[in-house]
């Protein structure tokens, strides 16, 4: 059975895209041949479903993480990408995610036959020993100073958590104010993954419920979410070939 990649969609505060990234990528990982697992991680501002126009869903991350329910319960397909969906559900009272619920949700999934599992999170950070349960974080951020800052931050954290992590640019416009590719390399020291330009398909397609990816598989951010998606792709299996060995 395959050992699922477990990569959390990860940023270190809100508006910088995270979850259309992580949507995005989970439809990019499944059409090239994976089998995905999309969650919706993000307790206080689930919006997973409403990409993909599941917000008809009444059950999804809380049950599984409490116990009240199995992962066969939870999840749903979406139908035009063939990605199991996770989903998040409003609910009146905002519950934290605590370690021995991200204990049950990772038992779930390591019993299972995904490839990956793109796990889409609240801004910010709130588990210790976070490590232990991803392969790996995708930070998200802008390539504004602010918005860099933020993810370095978040970043050195992860550091401290030994939990690797990569760097990707979203809403990347080529403007004069924005920082250059290889000053945000120089500040965050490693290399950016991809930048994913600033395109008009995300948000029509938002708006239409349907991913960037399907919507509009030959627009630029398209394209360039195909390539994250080949990255991630040969890095799996670069680590399934070390855990064989």
């Amino acid at each position: 059975m395959t050992t699922p990649y477990l990569i959390r969609v990860s940023s270190q505060k809100g508006g910088v895209g995270k979850t259309t990234i992580a949507v995005n990528l989970a439809v990019a990982l499944q059409k090239d041949g994976y089998k995905v697992l999309l969650v919706d991680g993000d307790t206080v501002n689930p919006s997973v479903g409403f990409n993909l126009g599941l917000e008809d869903v009444n059950i999804g991350l809380k049950e599984l993480v409490t116990g009240k329910a199995q992962l066969v319960k939870v999840r749903v397909v979406h139908l035009p990408s063939g990605v199991h969906v996770i989903p998040g559900v409003l609910t009146q009272k905002e519950y934290m995610p605590t370690e021995t619920m991200l204990k049950r949700l990772r038992e779930a999934i390591s019993k299972t036959d995904y490839s990956f599992v793109i796990i889409d999170t609240m801004p910010g950070y709130t588990i210790e020993h976070i490590g232990a349960y991803y392969n790996e974080a995708l930070l998200v951020s802008t390539p504004e100073m602010a918005s860099v800052a933020n993810v370095i931050r978040l970043a050195t954290w992860f550091d401290r958590e030994h939990l690797k992590h990569t760097l990707v640019l979203n809403k990347v416009k080529g403007k004069r104010y924005e920082l250059h590719e290889k000053e945000i390399e120089e500040m965050y020291e490693g290399k950016i993954a991809t930048k994913l330009p600033d395109d008009e398909t995300v948000p029509i397609s938002i708006e239409e419920h349907i991913p960037a990816y399907i919507y509009n598989k030959r627009a630029p951010f398209s394209k360039a979410m195909r390539d994250l998606a080949r990255f991630y792709g040969a890095r799996s299996e670069a680590t399934s070939e070390v855990e064989k060995r």
